[in-house]
């Protein structure tokens, strides 16, 4: 009987979106080099990962060396993982002749700063090594593609209850703890998305019959960092300011998704603003 395949279900988005496959009646199976209740462990480099996927299952390939710090600091781990994992799970795949494979990506693969709003179609051209090894397993999948449908999602900025990094994340924790968080600069703009709306559209990629696609995950409505901060200080009813400091090399000074392209093929429409998002992270 086909069912979902999850790896990395025990990760921050693997842990929402299992809870919503198991609320919709899917048969899942949540798969995770670090198991947890429900999820069985498996580490995506080795060949294990064939006798969990079977004929007519849908693989939702989530796991992931995720932070930049973490790739950067170990590129001989980011590569094995997020390539070399990737390529070894297309090829479970293909051998047990699963019914699609849904990656996710990353907006870090697009050249930042190029032009915004960012479409499919811009160009790819990463400043990080986590960008790189995203685009590398894209371009992978994309060349197995006439063996294994896939859709490619690539999430832009995620918030959410259990995430407690990121700039949202980050922002929440320690203004909680009372303690002023940094910020780097400040006015460069983001495209953040709730939790809640990245799993609505992950659902719709899991179902869709437009296969071989691409596609942004994001809510198309601008926020600049700092306008980030005050809604969160303003949530939280907190008066703490931010150590302002100096943009990285790995910041983007604007990002934006066109989402022109999944409100048309997948029917999806976020759900949640900005304010409503962290008042249900926060309080919900």
């Amino acid at each position: 009987m086909s069912k979902i395949v999850v790896t990395g279900a025990s990760g921050f988005i693997g842990q929402h979106v299992m809870k919503e496959l198991k609320k919709r009646n899917y048969e899942v199976l949540g798969l995770d080099i670090l198991p947890s209740d429900g999820v069985i462990a498996c580490d995506i480099t080795s060949k294990d990962i064939e006798k969990h996927i079977g004929k007519g299952d849908k693989v939702l390939h989530l796991a992931a060396v995720a932070k930049f710090e973490r790739v950067h600091g170990n590129p001989t781990l980011g590569i094995r993982v997020n390539v070399e994992g990737t390529l070894n799970i297309i090829q479970a795949c293909i051998k047990n002749k699963a019914d699609r494979l849904i990656f996710t990506s990353s907006g870090a693969v697009y050249r930042p700063n190029f032009m915004i709003p960012i479409k499919e179609d811009s160009p790819c051209d990463p400043i990080s090594l986590y960008g790189w090894s995203k685009k590398i397993a894209e371009d992978l999948i994309a060349f197995y593609g006439k063996q294994l449908p896939y859709v490619i999602l690539r999430y832009g900025y995620i918030y959410g209850k259990g995430k407690d990094w990121g700039a949202i994340g980050s922002f929440v924790s320690l203004l909680k703890q009372g303690k002023p968080p940094r910020i780097f600069n400040g006015k460069q703009l983001g495209d953040f998305i709730y939790i809640k709306d990245v799993i609505e559209m992950t659902m719709l990629a899991l179902e869709t019959e437009h296969t071989c696609e691409v596609f942004n995950v994001g809510s198309g409505t601008a926020w600049s960092i700092r306008e980030v901060f005050n809604r969160c200080c303003s949530i939280l009813n907190v008066k703490i300011e931010p150590k302002i400091v100096p943009l990285r090399d790995c910041d983007s000074t604007a990002f934006l998704y066109d989402m022109t392209k999944a409100f048309a093929l997948l029917g999806f429409k976020p759900q949640w603003n900005l304010t409503d998002g962290l008042y249900d992270m926060i309080y919900g």
